[in-house]
């Protein structure tokens, strides 16, 4: 969400710096006794004198300006996915965390170390863990022993961390065909 915000700052304060670039640029030129440069900025006063409040594009322009608004608060207001995940401090005094790669890396390392797992995906979310372990297809034990034996050395790692708070573990095993 972080790239999305940044994009939409961006256009906005370009969009905004274009439209303060023009208006300089016609004070200028007013200032010097030149005709509208880029604007047609007499012709835009005449309309606007002779618009009210209630006209169509008025309001069309006031709504469109509204839903952008609204846009851009709740982009802002939505909650972020935490970057780092906290553990439990042994000391009061003590601040630790793990980041969300870091969490995934060691409990894909601690996958892959069960004999006849091949490969893990590991996706860390807020309050779920997903580890999906691929095997080998006829070089690997039963299923149910899989999925017990990774589940338990993701657990045990989990646990050995101290997450606060602990999400929970969702293992899934797949078999990939051999080459």
């Amino acid at each position: 969400m972080r790239i999305t915000n940044r994009l939409l700052a961006f256009l906005l304060s370009l969009a905004l710096t274009l439209g303060a670039v023009l208006v300089l640029i016609e004070i200028v030129a007013y200032a010097v006794g030149a005709k509208a440069i880029v604007l047609n900025w007499p012709g835009l006063y005449r309309w606007a004198s002779g618009t009210t409040w209630g006209s169509g594009i008025v309001r069309l322009v006031g709504v469109g300006l509204a839903v952008i608004g609204l846009l851009l608060l709740a982009a802002q207001l939505k909650p972020r996915r935490p970057h780092r995940l906290r553990l439990q401090p042994i000391d009061p005094a003590t601040d630790a965390a793990i980041t969300r790669r870091g969490l995934a890396r060691t409990l894909r390392d601690a996958a892959i170390e069960v004999e006849g797992v091949h490969d893990a995906h590991v996706t860390v979310g807020r309050h779920l863990v997903r580890v999906h372990a691929e095997v080998l297809d006829g070089a690997a034990p039963t299923g149910d022993y899989l999925n017990g034996a990774v589940a338990s050395a993701a657990q045990h790692r989990l646990d050995a961390l101290r997450l606060d708070p602990a999400p929970t573990l969702s293992v899934r095993i797949s078999k990939e065909e051999l080459q």
